[in-house]
């Protein structure tokens, strides 16, 4: 993929003088799809439109079919249409010069690994997400409490507030949307991935979590070397609900900071902090050989039914979404204390980054302290008679993370 990357202008440069030789070769290969090669051969479009689009579609695949593209650049053939490709695989000035003779054509190897070079190997600094920017980034926190149709998610707002005091620890300027639909949701998303105007994000109400308190934005946010969405709402088995109701699927909720809808956010961590149930089924609890140390049970609980849609991978580079349960179950939440999950989230933020600990040792301290809780929850039974069963819940996680990510922290609450 690197090799596209830093390569791309004059790739593009060069391809352009036949676009369409290339593009059918590309899908002779099976490098694109038949679906990709018709929306990329788009009648009257400019051939370098064509070639920017065919190469941000399979950097958009991953590195493998970003090798293929490599070694299919760098066969005979190719180049003897191209001849100018020799100025990028032989690494030979321009041939401008008509006495310019080029040694015979070495292919570049690559493998599934290229994308790592020596970069990654250089030593552990150069792997680790830079985090200097200040603010770090943007928080963005979208709280859905009040429903149309559905129960009142009480306890949200305490979520909400410890998100706000740990990510502000954090460096990070955070922000909140309240009671957004499922037409608003992705709307308030693309808006902040491309963050043009303050005007744009007026029709939302957006708050920003400043001395203590969520007050009215003042000024334009910017991107920095991280961003971070919390979703506080319930759900369905399709996906997050709106306050309509109407689910909105997590691809609709991931795809607006893409590599190729937020160019700004490349290469760097995205991360989305879900809580909300996958399923209505309780997870009940599993005996094991080693007592656990578990939770009180509290006496009234609560839940955010819903299940999270899967996304694909391959096109999602530097993600990572952590959610508050695994598919199918519900995620329990207090109205006097909040949810299991983002309680737990806060406390582990707070006592692994000021260790300067990565990330991945905060998932599994919240996957672990949340396991280990237990609770009597109120559910009707099929004569229509309430009581109480015993609960569990296991926080979900899945990344596409290429570096190792430390959050610097301040080593006291700030005031």
């Amino acid at each position: 993929m690197q090799t596209l990357r830093e390569k791309k202008t004059l790739l593009t440069e060069i391809l352009s003088a036949d676009s369409s030789y290339i593009l059918q070769h590309v899908q002779q290969e099976k490098i694109v799809t038949q679906r990709d090669y018709k929306n990329l051969n788009i009648p009257n479009q400019s051939d370098e439109k064509t070639v920017i689009n065919l190469l941000d579609k399979v950097m958009n695949k991953g590195d493998t079919k970003c090798c293929e593209l490599v070694n299919l650049l760098q066969k005979p053939d190719i180049i003897h249409n191209y001849p100018r490709l020799e100025e990028i695989f032989n690494n030979h000035p321009a041939p401008s010069d008509p006495t310019f003779n080029p040694a015979p054509t070495v292919p570049i190897p690559c493998t599934d690994t290229s994308d790592l070079e020596t970069e990654v190997t250089s030593g552990d600094e150069v792997s680790l997400y830079e985090m200097t920017s200040v603010p770090r980034g943007l928080c963005l926190i979208i709280n859905n409490e009040i429903f149309d149709k559905l129960r009142e998610r009480t306890g949200t707002n305490k979520d909400a507030v410890d998100l706000a005091n740990i990510f502000s620890r954090l460096k990070f300027r955070v922000v909140m949307c309240k009671d957004k639909t499922a037409v608003e949701i992705p709307s308030v998303l693309k808006v902040f991935s491309e963050l043009k105007q303050l005007s744009d994000l007026q029709p939302y109400d957006v708050k920003e979590w400043v001395g203590g308190q969520f007050t009215d934005l003042k000024d334009l946010p910017k991107h920095g070397d991280a961003f971070v969405c919390c979703i506080l709402s319930h759900g369905k088995k399709e996906g997050v609900c709106g306050t309509d109701g109407t689910v909105v699927p997590t691809i609709d909720i991931l795809s607006p900071f893409n590599g190729t809808n937020c160019r700004i956010l490349v290469e760097k961590p995205k991360l989305f902090f879900i809580q909300a149930c996958r399923g209505l089924d309780l997870q009940e609890g599993v005996p094991v050989n080693k007592k656990l140390k578990v939770e009180r049970r509290d006496g009234e609980l609560d839940t955010d039914d819903g299940q999270i849609q899967d996304y694909t991978l391959p096109l999602y580079s530097d993600y990572l979404v952590f959610m508050a349960n695994v598919d199918q179950y519900l995620s329990i939440r207090s109205p006097t204390s909040g949810s299991w999950f983002i309680q737990s989230l806060c406390g582990q933020l707070e006592k692994i980054c000021t260790r300067g600990k990565n990330i991945y040792e905060i998932l599994t301290g919240v996957k672990a302290e949340v396991s280990k809780k237990e609770g009597d929850l109120r559910v009707k039974d099929a004569n229509g008679c309430y009581g109480y069963e015993v609960v569990k819940q296991s926080p979900d996680s899945r990344d596409t993370l290429t570096k190792t990510l430390i959050f610097p922290a301040e080593t006291t609450p700030s005031s």
